[in-house]
């Protein structure tokens, strides 16, 4: 099959990283068992993950591996991975693309663990097979956008089996589009459009990605020229887009399938990868957790590190400042306290000065409110008691007629709003005796010292 679309691969699109993924390559340690089956043949590849990058380690092509007995080509597998020093690795399968329905669900607002009831809902709308039993897997593409990958029950148990005759062990079987999202995202951060093929299988698959669409994924029996036009339509992109091989596209070292190769980067770090599996928990094989002593080593060196220099640093540092500013507030202190003292004092003269003034004010006001009323309230009036406020007088004593001295008192340019603060009562001699309250004019309400 002929591609003149083909091109080297991108070195931009393998070194190009965004800054907020850099910590991610950290974690990146382990080795995978990656299997694709790829028409007739079964694809095989043993990929090592490291800090610095992946590598193949072992690769085979098994040929007709359908027709043959699973306990010959699964001897073979074993053979190389005991060549490679591997022998404790379980595989990551990616089933044919013919085999699996995948649909990108727009699920925008649904949290992930509401995710697999949700899909679960319109199951029946995302695949041809009505009454078959069906197997189904997701992973997250986008915050509004989850993709899903859908096998028949069947298909998947017959796989299984038949691995299980093989001897190997089985952690994951996924799907092309879900593995090509997570090991593009590995290392560096995906570009926001890409558009790849595969073209090792009876079939070409294409898998893209761009602004417009999050996922994208077919098969072609077309011609190159015709796959990748339609893929350009379906995914907005413009005519000049290149189409990159699968395999140079993602780092792939020496011979083999570019499928396989992407399905050994997932599984030498699942942590990391978390690709869509069709098999239950309860039925995955489990890789040897002597290959995750090192990254959890290193995760922890890694948040020890953290700790130290966004917690610890800080903290002894603060320490430093706080005990510097306490030993110097020390030796302030005396001064300060000799401050506050004088300040005190200062306050209580000026209190004492101000009490001064304002009796000495209050003794020529009184008199002025005597003389004042010795004026307005005329015999026969007469009082037998004055009692100067600061605020106002209280004037009790007897008259003819008490109301008019109201009327009287407010005239006065010293007084105003007098009242009667008991009620007006006629004595044995005809005589009214009253007790009047009457406000000063101009002054506060502040007590008399």
């Amino acid at each position: 099959m002929t591609a003149p679309e083909r091109i080297e691969p991108n070195p931009a699109l393998t070194v190009a990283t965004r800054s907020g993924v850099q910590w991610r390559r950290v974690l990146l340690f382990g080795d995978g068992l990656g299997l694709a089956i790829s028409g007739r043949n079964l694809e095989v590849a043993v990929v090592r993950m490291r800090p610095g990058g992946a590598s193949l380690i072992a690769a085979i092509s098994i040929a007709d591996f359908r027709n043959r007995p699973a306990a010959d080509w699964g001897a073979e597998i074993s053979r190389l991975l005991t060549g490679a020093k591997e022998s404790h690795l379980v595989a990551t399968i990616v089933l044919p693309r013919e085999e699996v329905i995948v649909r990108a669900v727009p699920l925008a607002g649904v949290p992930d663990k509401d995710i697999p009831g949700t899909i679960e809902l319109q199951i029946d709308t995302l695949h041809p097979w009505a009454g078959d039993e069906v197997a189904m897997s997701w992973t997250r593409v986008s915050p509004s956008t989850v993709l899903v990958g859908i096998v028949r029950g069947a298909v998947l148990t017959a796989w299984e089996t038949l691995f299980s005759e093989a001897g190997i062990g089985v952690a994951a079987v996924t799907f092309s589009a879900a593995a090509i999202h997570s090991a593009l995202r590995l290392r560096d951060a995906a570009p926001a459009s890409i558009l790849l093929y595969n073209d090792a299988g009876p079939r070409l698959e294409i898998y893209g990605e761009s602004e417009a669409r999050p996922v994208y994924s077919a098969e072609f029996p077309a011609v190159p020229e015709r796959a990748f036009a339609m893929a350009r339509a379906e995914l907005r992109l413009p005519a000049e887009a290149l189409a990159l091989p699968l395999r140079g596209s993602l780092g792939a070292t020496g011979d083999g399938n570019g499928m396989a190769w992407v399905a050994g980067l997932v599984s030498a770090v699942p942590l990391s990868a978390r690709i869509a599996n069709f098999i239950p928990p309860a039925r995955r094989a489990s890789h040897s957790r002597v290959q995750y002593v090192a990254p959890l080593v290193l995760a922890v060196l890694l948040i020890a590190a953290l700790i130290t220099v966004f917690v610890i640093l800080p903290v002894m540092g603060e320490n430093r400042t706080v005990a510097a500013l306490t030993a110097e507030a020390r030796k302030l202190e005396p001064a300060a306290t000799r401050a506050q003292n004088l300040e005190r004092t200062i306050g209580t003269v000026r209190a004492r000065t101000g009490a001064l003034a304002d009796f000495r004010a209050r003794t020529q006001s009184d008199l002025d409110v005597l003389n004042e009323l010795s004026r307005v309230l005329q015999p026969p009036v007469w009082t037998n008691q004055i009692e100067i406020l600061a605020d106002s007088v209280i004037i009790a004593g007897e008259a003819e007629q008490a109301a008019p001295l109201l009327r009287l008192l407010d005239s006065s340019p010293l007084f105003h709003n007098s009242e009667f603060s008991l009620s007006v009562v006629r004595n044995a001699q005809q005589a009214e005796q009253f007790r009047i309250r009457t406000l000063r004019r101009g002054r506060s309400g502040k007590a008399t010292p």
